[in-house]
């Protein structure tokens, strides 16, 4: 009798440890874009998983703008993408931005001189939508996994960038100066590459040699150190008008026009955007004279400011 009993309250604090973690099991929204250098970022597609569930990156067609990148983004296909159980304290949206595409060659553009297999830009925001600070940390000890597969269409891609294909490949973070090692371990075998990520900011992948070779960007003294919003000129105008703002490192950025009752009309830019100065263009088709507020979002700063429109 006591032996079906301890059986009985095993099979209870089992059934609750299990109910405990279903319950702190925090859910990721995955959103995929590809982005060009020469054009806007463009939804691939979206789903939903939670912590310690496996994602598989799914065979699409990219848009005909970007039928270019086709081949770079099948060697993404079949990629595993999961947070360990206990990485996140809260809900998350993932804004997964593959980045830099040069569509004129269908591959990523080569920072440094060196060529890339993979060149993702990750934005994270709460639950809400709001962005939060980059980069954003996962709990200690615990990783974002992520593994390519060295399938056809990979090693196809690898021969086209001019990488090493037989040489060893590695994951870094590349930031203002260069690349960064801290906080992402790579493991290259036979059939994949897989990056272990403390946390999340701008992640590329190339031959080993050529991104622990790089240790400064020449061009980092001019990099600005904040972030600005600059007013527009011609203040007033028509028929355009151009914004300028300088980012002091590689960032997801919203730079979005509202009307004076607070209603958007138009998102001039929404993705990553490296550091250094900017300058987009805003022609306001089918909007009325007026007063109008531009703002920038990026990295929990939030800078606006006013512009007036006039026929």
């Amino acid at each position: 009798m006591k032996k079906v009993f301890y059986v009985f309250c095993l099979a209870f604090i089992m059934f609750i440890s299990n109910t405990i973690i279903a319950q702190t099991s925090h859910k990721i929204a995955i959103q995929f874009y590809a982005q060009a250098t020469n054009l806007g970022a463009v939804e691939i597609y979206a789903d939903t998983i939670s912590e310690g569930q496996v994602y598989t990156i799914q065979q699409k067609t990219l848009p005909s703008s970007y039928a270019g990148a086709q081949a770079l983004y099948d060697a993404m296909v079949g990629t595993e993408f999961y947070f360990q159980t206990g990485s996140l304290n809260q809900d998350i949206i993932i804004g997964f931005y593959i980045s830099d595409i040069d569509l004129s060659n269908g591959s990523y553009e080569s920072q440094n001189s060196v060529n890339f297999f993979f060149d993702v830009n990750f934005s994270i925001s709460d639950w809400n939508g709001n962005l939060l600070s980059e980069p954003f940390n996962l709990n200690s000890g615990k990783y974002a996994v992520l593994k390519i597969y060295k399938t056809t269409a990979f090693n196809s891609f690898i021969s086209k960038t001019g990488l090493d294909i037989s040489a060893a490949l590695k994951f870094v973070y590349e930031v203002s100066t260069g690349f960064d090692l801290t906080g992402i371990q790579t493991y290259d075998s036979t059939s994949s590459v897989t990056a272990m990520i403390s946390h999340f900011s701008h992640i590329v992948g190339s031959n080993t040699s050529a991104v622990t070779a790089v240790e400064e960007n020449p061009i980092a003294n001019n990099v600005p150190n904040q972030f600005t919003l600059k007013q527009n000129y011609p203040n007033p105008f028509n028929p355009s008008t151009k914004i300028d703002f300088t980012l002091p490192f590689r960032s997801f950025v919203q730079l979005n026009v509202y009307n004076v009752l607070g209603v958007k009309v138009a998102t001039l830019v929404n993705g990553a955007l490296s550091s250094g100065l900017h300058s987009v263009e805003f022609n306001p088709v089918n909007l009325s004279s007026g007063l109008y507020i531009y703002e920038l979002k990026s990295n929990n700063v939030t800078l606006s400011r006013k512009m007036l429109y006039m026929k």
